[in-house]
Protein backbone atom coordinates (compact mmCIF):
# COMPACT_ATOMS: atom_id res chain seq x y z
CA UNK A 1 0.00 0.00 0.00
CA UNK A 2 2.74 2.36 0.90
CA UNK A 3 4.45 1.77 -2.44
CA UNK A 4 1.23 2.51 -4.34
CA UNK A 5 0.73 5.75 -2.46
CA UNK A 6 4.30 6.88 -3.09
CA UNK A 7 4.02 6.10 -6.79
CA UNK A 8 0.84 8.13 -7.01
CA UNK A 9 2.53 11.08 -5.29
CA UNK A 10 5.42 10.89 -7.72
CA UNK A 11 3.12 11.00 -10.72
CA UNK A 12 1.28 13.99 -9.30
CA UNK A 13 4.56 15.89 -8.77
CA UNK A 14 5.66 15.05 -12.31
CA UNK A 15 2.42 16.37 -13.76
CA UNK A 16 2.71 19.59 -11.77
CA UNK A 17 6.31 20.18 -13.01
CA UNK A 18 5.19 19.61 -16.59
CA UNK A 19 2.45 22.18 -16.19
CA UNK A 20 4.87 24.73 -14.73
CA UNK A 21 7.30 24.18 -17.59
CA UNK A 22 4.60 24.72 -20.21
CA UNK A 23 3.50 27.89 -18.47
CA UNK A 24 7.07 29.26 -18.32
CA UNK A 25 7.58 28.44 -22.00
CA UNK A 26 4.44 30.32 -22.85
CA UNK A 27 5.61 33.31 -20.81
CA UNK A 28 8.97 33.26 -22.56
CA UNK A 29 7.35 33.04 -25.98
CA UNK A 30 5.05 35.88 -24.99
CA UNK A 31 7.88 38.11 -23.75
CA UNK A 32 10.22 37.36 -26.66
CA UNK A 33 8.12 39.17 -29.30
CA UNK A 34 7.92 42.24 -27.06
CA UNK A 35 11.71 42.39 -26.68
CA UNK A 36 12.15 41.83 -30.39
CA UNK A 37 9.82 44.73 -31.03
CA UNK A 38 11.81 46.88 -28.65
CA UNK A 39 14.99 45.98 -30.48
CA UNK A 40 13.44 46.59 -33.91
CA UNK A 41 12.08 50.09 -33.13
CA UNK A 42 15.41 52.07 -32.91
CA UNK A 43 16.82 50.58 -36.12
CA UNK A 44 16.40 53.96 -37.86
CA UNK A 45 18.28 56.03 -35.16
CA UNK A 46 21.92 54.95 -35.83
CA UNK A 47 21.80 56.64 -39.23
CA UNK A 48 20.97 60.00 -37.64
CA UNK A 49 23.63 59.52 -35.01
CA UNK A 50 26.23 58.80 -37.69
CA UNK A 51 25.35 62.02 -39.55
CA UNK A 52 25.72 64.25 -36.48
CA UNK A 53 29.55 63.96 -36.18
CA UNK A 54 29.85 64.59 -39.89
CA UNK A 55 27.79 67.73 -39.57
CA UNK A 56 29.89 68.91 -36.60
CA UNK A 57 33.16 68.26 -38.43
CA UNK A 58 31.87 69.91 -41.58
CA UNK A 59 30.65 72.96 -39.68
CA UNK A 60 33.97 73.25 -37.84
CA UNK A 61 35.95 73.00 -41.07
CA UNK A 62 33.68 75.53 -42.73
CA UNK A 63 34.00 77.98 -39.85
CA UNK A 64 37.76 77.45 -39.83
CA UNK A 65 37.94 78.08 -43.56
CA UNK A 66 35.91 81.28 -43.19
CA UNK A 67 38.02 82.45 -40.26
CA UNK A 68 41.21 81.60 -42.16
CA UNK A 69 39.99 83.52 -45.16
CA UNK A 70 39.13 86.56 -43.06
CA UNK A 71 42.49 86.40 -41.31
CA UNK A 72 44.35 86.04 -44.60
CA UNK A 73 42.45 88.99 -46.08
CA UNK A 74 43.13 91.17 -43.07
CA UNK A 75 46.79 90.15 -43.01
CA UNK A 76 47.21 90.97 -46.68
CA UNK A 77 45.53 94.32 -46.18
CA UNK A 78 47.73 95.01 -43.14
CA UNK A 79 50.90 93.96 -44.97
CA UNK A 80 49.93 96.16 -47.90
CA UNK A 81 50.06 99.36 -45.84
CA UNK A 82 52.44 98.44 -43.00
CA UNK A 83 56.11 97.48 -42.68
CA UNK A 84 57.11 95.55 -39.55
CA UNK A 85 60.47 94.66 -38.02
CA UNK A 86 61.61 93.27 -34.68
CA UNK A 87 65.24 94.24 -35.38
CA UNK A 88 65.13 97.58 -33.58
CA UNK A 89 66.54 99.16 -30.44
CA UNK A 90 66.46 102.35 -28.38
CA UNK A 91 69.22 104.90 -28.89
CA UNK A 92 70.09 108.25 -27.26
CA UNK A 93 72.88 110.82 -27.05
CA UNK A 94 75.60 109.69 -24.64
CA UNK A 95 78.24 112.30 -23.74
CA UNK A 96 81.50 111.31 -22.05
CA UNK A 97 82.63 113.36 -19.05
CA UNK A 98 86.41 113.79 -19.40
CA UNK A 99 89.04 115.45 -17.25
CA UNK A 100 90.79 118.30 -19.09
CA UNK A 101 93.73 118.34 -16.72
CA UNK A 102 95.66 115.91 -14.57
CA UNK A 103 95.21 115.84 -10.83
CA UNK A 104 94.08 113.99 -7.74
CA UNK A 105 90.36 113.52 -7.11
CA UNK A 106 89.31 115.19 -3.87
CA UNK A 107 85.53 114.64 -4.08
CA UNK A 108 82.94 112.89 -6.26
CA UNK A 109 79.65 114.77 -6.06
CA UNK A 110 77.62 112.55 -8.39
CA UNK A 111 76.23 109.06 -7.96
CA UNK A 112 75.49 106.27 -10.39
CA UNK A 113 72.15 106.75 -12.24
CA UNK A 114 71.72 110.23 -10.75
CA UNK A 115 70.01 112.94 -12.80
CA UNK A 116 72.11 116.10 -13.07
CA UNK A 117 71.57 119.59 -14.48
CA UNK A 118 73.87 121.63 -16.76
CA UNK A 119 76.70 123.25 -14.79
CA UNK A 120 76.36 120.92 -11.80
CA UNK A 121 79.70 119.89 -10.26
CA UNK A 122 80.40 116.20 -10.73
CA UNK A 123 84.05 115.78 -9.63
CA UNK A 124 86.43 118.06 -7.69
CA UNK A 125 90.20 117.83 -8.28
CA UNK A 126 92.92 119.15 -5.98
CA UNK A 127 93.24 122.88 -6.92
CA UNK A 128 96.35 123.86 -4.91
CA UNK A 129 98.90 123.30 -7.64
CA UNK A 130 96.86 125.36 -10.07
CA UNK A 131 96.33 128.11 -7.51
CA UNK A 132 100.10 128.48 -7.27
CA UNK A 133 100.37 128.66 -11.05
CA UNK A 134 97.70 131.37 -11.10
CA UNK A 135 99.58 133.44 -8.51
CA UNK A 136 102.81 133.12 -10.51
CA UNK A 137 101.01 134.23 -13.67
CA UNK A 138 99.67 137.33 -11.90
CA UNK A 139 103.16 138.26 -10.68
CA UNK A 140 104.65 137.83 -14.14
CA UNK A 141 102.00 140.10 -15.60
CA UNK A 142 102.69 142.81 -13.05
CA UNK A 143 106.42 142.67 -13.79
CA UNK A 144 105.80 142.97 -17.51
CA UNK A 145 103.66 146.04 -16.96
CA UNK A 146 106.43 147.72 -14.95
CA UNK A 147 108.99 147.00 -17.63
CA UNK A 148 106.69 148.46 -20.25
CA UNK A 149 106.29 151.65 -18.22
CA UNK A 150 110.06 152.08 -17.97
CA UNK A 151 110.40 151.63 -21.70
CA UNK A 152 107.70 154.24 -22.30
CA UNK A 153 109.48 156.79 -20.13
CA UNK A 154 112.81 156.19 -21.88
CA UNK A 155 111.29 157.38 -25.13
CA UNK A 156 110.87 160.90 -23.75
CA UNK A 157 114.09 160.98 -21.70
CA UNK A 158 116.71 160.65 -24.36
CA UNK A 159 119.94 162.37 -23.12
CA UNK A 160 121.42 164.72 -25.57
CA UNK A 161 124.86 163.78 -26.78
CA UNK A 162 127.39 166.18 -25.32
CA UNK A 163 129.52 167.75 -27.97
CA UNK A 164 132.32 170.34 -27.51
CA UNK A 165 131.23 173.94 -27.97
CA UNK A 166 132.78 175.29 -31.09
CA UNK A 167 132.92 178.95 -31.50
CA UNK A 168 131.71 180.18 -34.77
CA UNK A 169 134.67 180.80 -36.97
CA UNK A 170 134.62 181.98 -40.48
CA UNK A 171 134.78 179.03 -42.82
CA UNK A 172 133.82 176.55 -40.07
CA UNK A 173 130.04 176.56 -40.58
CA UNK A 174 130.09 173.43 -42.64
CA UNK A 175 131.74 171.50 -39.82
CA UNK A 176 129.19 172.73 -37.33
CA UNK A 177 126.34 171.63 -39.59
CA UNK A 178 127.82 168.13 -39.85
CA UNK A 179 128.12 167.89 -36.07
CA UNK A 180 124.54 169.00 -35.55
CA UNK A 181 123.26 166.51 -38.09
CA UNK A 182 125.20 163.67 -36.46
CA UNK A 183 123.84 164.58 -33.04
CA UNK A 184 120.26 164.64 -34.31
CA UNK A 185 120.75 161.26 -35.99
CA UNK A 186 122.00 159.69 -32.76
CA UNK A 187 119.05 161.06 -30.84
CA UNK A 188 116.58 159.70 -33.38
CA UNK A 189 118.21 156.28 -33.29
CA UNK A 190 118.00 156.21 -29.51
CA UNK A 191 114.35 157.25 -29.58
CA UNK A 192 113.58 154.55 -32.15
CA UNK A 193 115.39 151.96 -30.04
CA UNK A 194 113.37 152.93 -26.99
CA UNK A 195 110.17 152.70 -28.96
CA UNK A 196 111.05 149.19 -30.07
CA UNK A 197 111.74 148.23 -26.48
CA UNK A 198 108.38 149.65 -25.44
CA UNK A 199 106.62 147.63 -28.13
CA UNK A 200 108.40 144.50 -26.95
CA UNK A 201 107.30 145.28 -23.40
CA UNK A 202 103.69 145.63 -24.56
CA UNK A 203 103.93 142.27 -26.35
CA UNK A 204 105.26 140.76 -23.15
CA UNK A 205 102.25 142.14 -21.30
CA UNK A 206 99.88 140.48 -23.81
CA UNK A 207 101.74 137.19 -23.40
CA UNK A 208 101.53 137.35 -19.61
CA UNK A 209 97.84 138.17 -19.81
CA UNK A 210 97.29 135.05 -21.95
CA UNK A 211 99.28 132.99 -19.45
CA UNK A 212 97.12 134.42 -16.68
CA UNK A 213 93.93 133.41 -18.50
CA UNK A 214 95.38 129.96 -19.11
CA UNK A 215 96.16 129.61 -15.40
CA UNK A 216 92.62 130.70 -14.55
CA UNK A 217 91.22 128.12 -16.96
CA UNK A 218 93.42 125.39 -15.53
CA UNK A 219 92.18 126.24 -12.07
CA UNK A 220 88.56 126.22 -13.23
CA UNK A 221 89.07 122.76 -14.75
CA UNK A 222 89.62 121.36 -11.27
CA UNK A 223 85.81 121.52 -10.97
CA UNK A 224 84.49 119.03 -13.52
CA UNK A 225 80.91 120.03 -14.31
CA UNK A 226 78.09 118.68 -16.48
CA UNK A 227 78.01 120.47 -19.82
CA UNK A 228 74.49 119.14 -20.46
CA UNK A 229 71.76 117.70 -18.31
CA UNK A 230 71.26 113.97 -18.19
CA UNK A 231 71.57 110.80 -16.17
CA UNK A 232 74.92 109.61 -14.86
CA UNK A 233 76.10 106.20 -16.03
CA UNK A 234 79.28 104.18 -16.43
CA UNK A 235 80.91 106.05 -13.51
CA UNK A 236 84.57 105.13 -13.09
CA UNK A 237 86.14 107.57 -10.63
CA UNK A 238 87.06 107.39 -6.94
CA UNK A 239 88.35 109.79 -4.30
CA UNK A 240 92.16 109.83 -4.27
CA UNK A 241 92.43 108.61 -7.83
CA UNK A 242 95.07 110.21 -10.07
CA UNK A 243 93.40 111.17 -13.33
CA UNK A 244 95.06 112.13 -16.60
CA UNK A 245 94.07 114.74 -19.20
CA UNK A 246 91.40 113.32 -21.48
CA UNK A 247 90.48 110.45 -19.17
CA UNK A 248 86.77 109.51 -19.21
CA UNK A 249 85.31 109.54 -15.70
CA UNK A 250 81.64 108.87 -16.45
CA UNK A 251 78.95 109.29 -19.10
CA UNK A 252 75.78 111.36 -19.30
CA UNK A 253 72.75 109.88 -21.08
CA UNK A 254 70.39 112.46 -22.57
CA UNK A 255 66.63 112.13 -21.87
CA UNK A 256 65.66 112.30 -25.56
CA UNK A 257 65.65 108.70 -26.84
CA UNK A 258 64.80 107.60 -30.36
CA UNK A 259 64.44 104.28 -32.17
CA UNK A 260 66.81 102.76 -34.71
CA UNK A 261 64.89 100.20 -36.77
CA UNK A 262 66.94 98.00 -39.10
CA UNK A 263 64.51 97.27 -41.94
CA UNK A 264 65.30 94.88 -44.74
CA UNK A 265 66.24 96.50 -48.02
CA UNK A 266 63.13 94.96 -49.57
CA UNK A 267 60.95 96.95 -47.14
CA UNK A 268 62.30 100.42 -47.94
CA UNK A 269 60.31 101.06 -51.11
CA UNK A 270 57.30 102.52 -49.28
CA UNK A 271 59.00 103.97 -46.18
CA UNK A 272 59.27 107.78 -46.20
CA UNK A 273 60.21 110.43 -43.60
CA UNK A 274 57.19 111.72 -41.72
CA UNK A 275 55.25 108.45 -41.72
CA UNK A 276 53.62 107.36 -38.47
CA UNK A 277 55.20 104.49 -36.53
CA UNK A 278 53.99 102.34 -33.67
CA UNK A 279 56.64 101.08 -31.27
CA UNK A 280 56.48 98.36 -28.64
CA UNK A 281 59.46 98.38 -26.30
CA UNK A 282 60.43 95.12 -24.65
CA UNK A 283 60.70 96.70 -21.20
CA UNK A 284 57.09 97.97 -21.39
CA UNK A 285 55.10 95.31 -23.28
CA UNK A 286 51.71 96.66 -22.18
CA UNK A 287 52.29 100.16 -23.61
CA UNK A 288 52.42 101.35 -27.20
CA UNK A 289 54.56 104.33 -28.12
CA UNK A 290 54.01 106.57 -31.13
CA UNK A 291 56.69 108.09 -33.32
CA UNK A 292 57.50 109.32 -36.82
CA UNK A 293 60.10 108.30 -39.35
CA UNK A 294 62.84 110.93 -39.16
CA UNK A 295 65.39 109.76 -41.72
CA UNK A 296 66.84 106.76 -43.53
CA UNK A 297 70.51 105.86 -43.30
CA UNK A 298 72.63 106.64 -46.39
CA UNK A 299 74.24 103.19 -46.21
CA UNK A 300 73.41 99.71 -45.03
CA UNK A 301 74.21 98.50 -41.55
CA UNK A 302 77.09 96.32 -42.78
CA UNK A 303 78.84 99.32 -44.36
CA UNK A 304 79.02 101.08 -41.01
CA UNK A 305 80.53 98.04 -39.32
CA UNK A 306 84.03 98.50 -37.80
CA UNK A 307 85.47 96.29 -40.54
CA UNK A 308 83.30 96.74 -43.64
CA UNK A 309 83.52 93.92 -46.11
CA UNK A 310 84.83 95.43 -49.33
CA UNK A 311 86.53 92.45 -50.88
CA UNK A 312 85.10 90.99 -54.13
CA UNK A 313 84.22 87.71 -52.44
CA UNK A 314 82.46 89.55 -49.62
CA UNK A 315 80.49 91.61 -52.10
CA UNK A 316 79.48 88.43 -53.90
CA UNK A 317 78.22 86.93 -50.67
CA UNK A 318 76.44 90.15 -49.70
CA UNK A 319 74.58 90.18 -53.01
CA UNK A 320 72.92 86.92 -51.98
CA UNK A 321 72.08 88.19 -48.49
CA UNK A 322 69.28 90.64 -47.73
CA UNK A 323 70.88 93.73 -46.20
CA UNK A 324 69.40 95.84 -43.43
CA UNK A 325 69.28 99.64 -43.48
CA UNK A 326 68.89 101.68 -40.26
CA UNK A 327 65.83 103.93 -40.09
CA UNK A 328 65.71 106.64 -37.40
CA UNK A 329 62.32 107.06 -35.72
CA UNK A 330 61.73 109.94 -33.32
CA UNK A 331 59.38 109.30 -30.42
CA UNK A 332 56.66 111.87 -29.83
CA UNK A 333 57.16 113.76 -26.54
CA UNK A 334 53.59 113.17 -25.42
CA UNK A 335 53.95 109.46 -26.07
CA UNK A 336 56.98 109.03 -23.79
CA UNK A 337 55.95 111.49 -21.09
CA UNK A 338 56.96 109.98 -17.76
CA UNK A 339 59.16 107.38 -19.45
CA UNK A 340 62.07 109.64 -20.53
CA UNK A 341 64.46 108.34 -17.88
CA UNK A 342 63.16 104.76 -18.03
CA UNK A 343 63.64 104.13 -21.74
CA UNK A 344 67.31 103.18 -21.68
CA UNK A 345 69.50 102.99 -24.81
CA UNK A 346 70.03 99.46 -26.05
CA UNK A 347 66.58 98.09 -25.15
CA UNK A 348 65.06 96.08 -28.00
CA UNK A 349 61.82 97.10 -29.68
CA UNK A 350 59.29 96.11 -32.34
CA UNK A 351 58.39 98.74 -34.94
CA UNK A 352 55.43 99.01 -37.30
CA UNK A 353 55.49 101.81 -39.88
CA UNK A 354 52.24 102.82 -41.52
CA UNK A 355 53.04 103.46 -45.19
CA UNK A 356 49.55 104.45 -46.32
Amino acid sequence: MERLESSKQTEQITQMDAQKTSVSEQEVTAIAPIESLREEKPTSRPRKRNLLPLLIVGGTLGAGAIAGGIYTYRYLQFAKYHQVTDNAYVSAEIYPVNSRIGGVVMAVASKENQSVKPGEVLVQLDPREYQVSLAQAKADLELAKQQAEVARQNINNVVAIDTPVIRPVAGNQAAQARIAASKSQNINQQVELNRQQYKAAQAAIAQKQAELKQAELQLSYTKITAMLGGQVGNKDVRVGQQVQPGQTLMSLVQPNPWIVANFKETQLEKIRPGQKAEIKIAAFPSRKFIGKVDSISPASFSRFAPTPQNSPSANFNNNNTVQRVPVKIMLEPESIRGYESRIAPGISADVTVETR
